[in-house]
Parts: structure tokens; sequence; C-alpha cells
């Protein structure tokens, strides 16, 4: 027995050097997001409208208070060619740039929609995606902090993913 665990050492210690060699391909995205204007500005919103249920179970209808737009500008450095897979966004209220945590079971209301050319991101190239953000908050304020999120799928199936946040300048 223990001539055989001398005998396997050797191999396992062989085989252990070589599952340690070095990827060929990377495994870091090499994008940068820029939002802008960063602060974006918000305006009165009219026309579009959110439900929330009520404790009793009856349904209400509220406009959104405010509007902003903004667009997240995409630069790949890395030389790897991406597609982007899923975007979504989160507005919160805040102040300077720091989240405000509702209180009393308050929550930020809010929809978005985008426009985007394309869903591919060049290798060392740019794109764009436009973002039209409507939002009411418990604050009743429209300072803001909208955080965007995107993922990203290259052409060996590796998945990426980043964030950029906009301020929304009260």
């Amino acid at each position: 027995m223990r001539r055989a665990v001398k005998n396997l050492l050797p191999l396992l210690a062989a085989a252990g050097v070589g599952a340690c060699s070095s990827p060929t391909a990377s495994t870091s995205l090499e994008v940068t997001l820029t939002a802008s204007p960063d602060p974006t500005t918000a305006q009165p919103s009219s026309g579009v409208t959110y439900q929330v249920t009520n404790p009793d179970s009856t349904i209400s209808t509220y406009e959104y208070a405010w509007k902003g737009s903004f667009t997240v500008g995409m630069q790949e450095t890395g030389g790897t060619a991406v597609n982007i897979t899923a975007v979504d966004l989160k507005v919160q209220q805040a102040s300077g740039g720091i989240v405000i945590t509702p209180s009393g079971g308050d929550k930020e209301y809010y929809r978005f929609n985008s426009s985007a050319s394309g869903n591919r991101l060049a290798a060392n190239g740019t794109a764009s995606i436009g973002f039209d953000v409507w939002y009411s908050l418990p604050s009743k304020g429209k300072e803001a902090l909208i955080t965007g999120g995107l993922s990203f799928q290259d052409d060996n199936s590796n998945t990426y993913s980043k964030s950029v946040q906009c301020k929304v300048a009260p």
C-alpha cells in the first residue's frame, strides 16, 4: 500500500502543476461606462402612471412626479467584442449622491424606457443606450441616484456585468 502511494505522489504532483496553467483568453471585461449628463435634471412628469395595491386590496393609480433622461456611453478597451444581453435600472432617493433609504415601509416607484442602436459592442469600439426614467419618491423630492446595471457576453460565452450611476440634481 505504501509503495502504491509512493508511486502515485509524483503523478499527482505533475497533474497538479499542469492544472495551474494560465488561461489563454481574457477573463475580465474592459468596458468603461459613463453617464451623460451627470448629474442629469428632472422635469415634472405628466401622463405616465403607476398603480399601488393598498392594504385593503384596493388599487390606487398615481402619476409619476418626475421624468429624467440620460445616456450611458460604453467604450471597450480590451480588444474583446461583447453582446449586451440585459439592462436594468434602479432609482433611489438621495441627497448629494448619497442614498437615503425610505423609512416606515415607504418605497420608490419608477419605470424606464431605453433605446439602443444594437446589442453588440465591438472590440475597441463604442456604443450607447439612452434612457428615459419616470419616478416618484417618498420624500416628494426629485433628487435621486439612478444605478444602471448592464450584462455582457463575449463570443466564448463568458458573462460579465458592470454598473454605472447617474445623479439627478435637486
